[in-house]
Order: C-alpha cells, then sequence, then structure tokens
C-alpha cells in the first residue's frame, strides 16, 4: 500500500482531500450502521422482538408511526443520529463541512435502502429521514464548532498564574493590591488571531 494511501496519512492532509474526505465517508457510514445494529439488538432483546437485522437496517417497510413496533423503530433510529452526532463530531471535526457530511449519511442510506427493497420508500420513512437528519445537522454543526472554538477563544483568557498558591508578605500583598486597582483584567485580542 503506498505510503500517501494509508489511514494514518490520509488524516494528516487538508480537511478538502478527495482521499480524506472519502475515507470519512465511509467513517461515518460504518459507524452509523454499527450504531444502529448495536441499538436494534439491545432494543430486540429487551422488548422480545425478532430480530431481522437487515429488515430493520434496510427496509422502509418496518417504519410506521401507527403501531408500537414502527414507533419504536423509528425512535431507534433518530437515537442512532443523536449518537452520531458524537461520531461526526471527532471524525469531521469541521462545522463548515457538517452539514455535508450529515446529507452525504442520509443519501447513502437512501440509495441503500432503495436498492435493498426495489421500491421507493414511504413518506413515513422520509419524514423520519428528514428528522435523523436535522438532528445530525443542527446538533452537529453546533459540537464541531463549539469544538473549533474551544480552542480559540477560551484558552488565555485568563491570567495562567491565578489560582497559584503561595507565601505573600505584607509589603507584596499592598503593592499587588495597588497593582490590581490601577490596571483592569485585560483579555486576549482575538481580531488578532484572524
Amino acid at each position: 500500500m503506498p505510503n500517501e494511501l494509508k489511514p494514518s496519512q490520509i488524516f494528516k492532509q487538508d480537511s478538502l482531500s478527495p482521499s480524506k474526505i472519502g475515507l470519512q465517508i465511509v467513517l461515518l457510514q460504518i459507524f452509523y450502521y454499527t450504531t444502529a445494529i448495536v441499538l436494534f439488538y439491545c432494543w430486540a432483546k429487551l422488548a422480545g422482538y425478532d430480530l431481522n437485522i437487515k429488515e430493520w437496517l434496510f427496509s422502509w417497510e418496518n417504519i410506521d408511526f401507527t403501531n408500537a413496533y414502527g414507533l419504536s423503530i423509528s425512535l431507534l433510529w433518530l437515537l442512532d443520529s443523536l449518537i452520531c452526532v458524537f461520531f461526526l463530531t471527532v471524525i469531521v471535526g469541521r462545522s463548515k463541512l457538517a452539514w455535508d457530511f450529515a446529507i452525504t449519511i442520509h443519501a447513502i442510506n437512501f440509495i441503500v435502502v432503495f436498492l435493498y427493497t426495489r421500491k421507493f420508500p414511504s413518506f413515513s420513512w422520509f419524514f423520519l429521514q428528514i428528522l435523523s437528519s436535522l438532528i445530525l445537522i443542527f446538533l452537529g454543526t453546533w459540537t464541531t464548532r463549539w469544538r473549533e472554538l474551544r480552542d480559540t477563544f477560551f484558552e488565555g483568557l485568563v491570567d495562567p498564574n491565578e489560582g497559584e498558591v503561595g507565601f505573600v508578605t505584607p509589603s507584596q500583598q499592598h503593592s499587588n493590591h495597588s497593582e490590581l486597582e490601577q490596571s483592569p483584567i485585560q483579555l486576549k485580542d482575538l481580531e488578532s488571531q484572524i
């Protein structure tokens, strides 16, 4: 395997590198389906349903809002999207790309479901996919943005020496007190980082 195609080298590439984007899509899709399998397995064991993993994963026919079985599978898909927000944040890590990856996950899911069933999915399935993609889009964008800005806006805003404990003489205490009165706390200039 060429060195530039190794996963460790791909993640060091630019965020818009085609090989890096391809690997991220594959990883997100794997985690999307793996999380769904784990949730479906646990729910089937707890609720006493017969687990047919292919039907639950790749078919739209079980998605129905008129019975408990269909509602439970629908809620598990929404929970899957909620959990995948974490994977989106860790794997993608860029708020500008979170929207694209969230839509890509669901577009690939639509293609897989259509190829598996050979039928166009129902309105209930599309409604569920829209809700699921909205969860991934909004929460994924928020968490990746928080992760990006955490280091930029919160690092170095407070005096690094604050909170240190040491012996202070009364003359030092008086001089430190007068210094604090003269100069206000200054925040780090955030515009200089741009």
